[in-house]
């Protein structure tokens, strides 16, 4: 259960506060480590995570 003191509404919607740099995050972005939140930034600094995928082109398919 999220505890009241790490919740915000800052971003126009209830979510979590980053248990690392206390940013306002909402549920669909934040990243869980036991009972605390984080950002992307903070959980790959915690974890030593990094992005498994590749910027990859692909020909012909639009991405504007």
């Amino acid at each position: 259960m999220v505890k009241p003191e790490q919740m915000s509404v800052a971003r126009g919607q209830l979510g979590p506060k980053c248990g690392g740099c206390d940013s306002p995050l909402i549920f669909g972005e934040s990243l869980v480590i036991d009972d605390r939140f984080y950002c992307q930034d903070c959980y790959e600094r915690i974890t030593g995570a990094s992005s498994s995928t590749e910027p990859i082109e692909v020909e012909g398919l639009r991405m504007d």
